[in-house]
């Protein structure tokens, strides 16, 4: 093999930045993983959401724990490979290898970023159908996945891999700009999907006065699909400030280029880096949990004032009476 590639992936994989990001996107997802088990297992599967919407979210929370997954093999074989490679030539990726593995890490990167439109499409199925939508049934999941199958195949179809790879996450010079462009476009699309969220919580206040005046059925459908869509208003704009993040540093690199960085190198660096979406995998646990949390508490507090409500007013002095009137009756009887 070409001395000089095999001193590229030398100089590569030892530069002080880009191995201390191996060793953290490995480390944080090594944490991601036990904790979204944590969270899907003890509050997802548990949620009294619509079964739509659990589906949806048990099936978003599965493909950002196989991502994570899939990180902690890929930056595992990053991180601590070069411990047991005696050469320089053998810090280059087998071909085969990075086929497998390159594909996998980018097509579980991007297939989380579908269902958030699914989020939003239920909540506004479930909005217009908020009077019958108990009983009604969609498969936006699997309607949803096809897209990212397809666009892959897309993109590499034709790739014969022919490049030198030292990183999973660098892309072959013939299919980088298709994979950008879908990026920018998973980008635009997120952005699109975040306004939406804005204005169908818009169109919940809008409604609220009218659905307290409907039958109890609706009036408690509405509520609840108003503190659901908050709930996933939270994941979705969550998702879309890391992934922007990602997306943006990959495609400034890119647009940059290697002048910009000064040498081949850090241009190399630049691009191997991953650590915003590896810290999204964990960070969403905590931002679930707490906005889970704060759902729950608001749900209590609003049983708890319906409770209390019951003991003013005309029929707060009737269950009064009635309750003072059955213990004279205990009292009477007793004796």
């Amino acid at each position: 093999m070409n001395e000089t590639k095999c001193e590229l992936a030398y100089q590569l994989t030892y530069q002080p930045v880009y191995r201390a990001s191996q060793f953290y996107t490995f480390g944080v997802s090594i944490l991601a993983v036990p904790a979204l088990l944590t969270f899907i297992y003890k509050r997802i599967l548990s949620l009294s959401f619509h079964g739509n919407l659990r589906v949806l979210l048990v099936t978003y929370f599965s493909s950002v724990l196989l991502y994570a997954i899939v990180l902690c093999f890929a930056f595992g074989y990053h991180a601590f490979a070069p411990f047991f490679i005696k050469s320089d030539c053998g810090l280059i990726i087998d071909k085969s290898l990075f086929q497998i593995g390159h594909i996998i890490v980018l097509f579980c990167l991007t297939f989380p970023m579908m269902f958030p439109i699914g989020f939003t499409i239920e909540r506004f199925v479930a909005t217009a159908m908020s009077g019958s939508y108990e009983h009604t049934r969609t498969l936006l999941g699997p309607i949803l996945s096809l897209p990212n199958f397809y666009t892959f195949y897309r993109i590499f179809e034709n790739e014969k891999f022919e490049d030198i790879f030292i990183s999973f996450l660098m892309l072959p010079s013939t299919s980088a700009t298709q994979f950008t462009n879908y990026l920018w476009t998973l980008l635009y699309i997120k952005f699109g999907n975040t306004m939406a969220n804005m204005v169908l919580l818009i169109v919940h206040s809008i409604l609220k006065p009218q659905y307290q005046k409907s039958s109890l059925t609706t009036k408690y459908a509405m509520e609840e699909i108003t503190k659901t869509s908050k709930f996933t208003m939270t994941i979705t704009f969550t998702h879309l400030l890391f992934f922007g993040i990602y997306t943006a540093c990959s495609l400034f690199v890119r647009v940059l280029g290697q002048q910009f960085f000064g040498s081949f190198i850090n241009f190399y660096v630049a691009q191997g880096i991953n650590c915003a979406v590896p810290t999204y995998n964990l960070v969403i646990v905590i931002v679930g949990f707490v906005s889970l949390y704060h759902l729950n508490r608001k749900r209590n507090q609003a049983v708890t004032t319906n409770v209390q409500m019951m003991s003013i007013g005309n029929e707060g002095a009737k269950n009064y009476d009635e309750a003072i009137t059955n213990q004279w009756a205990t009292v009477v009887s007793g004796k």
